[in-house]
């Protein structure tokens, strides 16, 4: 049950957001907090249904072999350092992708708070990414 709990709060959540949706009387934020509702009842409702699924008595030996392998996975170190290198290139595409969009949103004339919105994202990812790698370097 305690494997199921985190799921069931998502579900009950959703319910709430589900029904606060519906009494809201402000069309833009109704639909809004219906439509979270919506989301956290449905990937609630798939995750434990994953769960009791493979939890059935019929299907024990693979659920085990299946979580001893996530185990080795999770401590297992070329997979850590792949991990790590596939969080690194993404940084740097995101960089580009981010830099290049307000670029052609610049070519583009779209108001000038919406480009250095987009800019000041990509300067606080590349901040971030720097004391992030400065407060690992002195960890490790």
């Amino acid at each position: 049950m305690k494997e199921k709990m985190p799921f069931v709060l998502d579900i009950l959540l959703g319910a709430v957001l589900l029904i606060a949706g519906l009494f809201m009387q402000v069309d833009y934020y109704n639909s809004m907090v219906f439509s979270a509702g919506v989301g956290l009842v449905m990937a609630g409702g798939v995750h434990l249904a994953r769960l009791i699924y493979w939890q059935r008595p019929e299907r024990q030996e693979e659920y085990k072999a299946r979580q001893k392998q996530a185990h080795i996975d999770a401590v297992d170190e070329r997979k850590q350092f792949l991990r790590m290198k596939s969080g690194q290139m993404a940084y740097q595409i995101m960089l580009v992708v981010l830099f290049l969009l307000a670029f052609v949103l610049a070519l583009l004339r779209v108001e000038a708070w919406i480009i250095l919105m987009v800019f000041l994202l990509t300067v606080f990812q590349w901040g971030l990414g720097v004391v992030l790698f400065r407060m690992l370097e002195k960890r490790m």
